[in-house]
């Protein structure tokens, strides 16, 4: 049995819940179950689209079964994980910077998009996330 978290082959038994076996992790200590996890990827997946189209978080839980508290920790975790990609994000800057207007842009992505689409905005030390349609 693999290790979930840090995919370590080197794991003990570490008795049972509701019948169903424990294990430890001898590397990074944490323990898990044989049980798969409740929610796969595709949901998590469609719970933070939900968020981002201003769907709320307890319509969100009902629609997907899990509990607000679930769907806010998805939230959460994604958040982390943008926020250590922006602060890693380095941009090409070169010299000579092109000025476009705002309508331009809307213009572009409305010729060129086929489904929804998001984009990083980073102003001085300041990213945000965009919803451009």
């Amino acid at each position: 049995m693999n290790c979930r978290h840090c995919g370590s082959e080197k794991t003990r038994k570490n008795g049972s819940n509701l019948g169903i076996q424990r294990y430890k992790c001898k590397v990074c200590g944490k323990t898990f179950s044989e049980k798969p996890p409740k929610f796969d990827e595709k949901t998590r997946h469609q719970a933070l689209l939900m968020y981002l189209n201003n769907v709320g978080i307890r319509k969100t839980a009902l629609f997907l079964g899990a509990s607000r508290t679930t769907i806010l920790n998805w939230i959460k975790q994604k958040h982390a994980m943008l926020q250590s990609l922006a602060e890693d994000f380095q941009p090409d800057v070169s010299e000579s910077a092109d000025i476009i207007e705002l309508d331009e842009i809307y213009t572009f992505v409305k010729k060129n998009s086929c489904g929804q689409l998001f984009g990083l905005l980073s102003l001085g030390g300041k990213t945000v996330l965009l919803r451009l349609k």
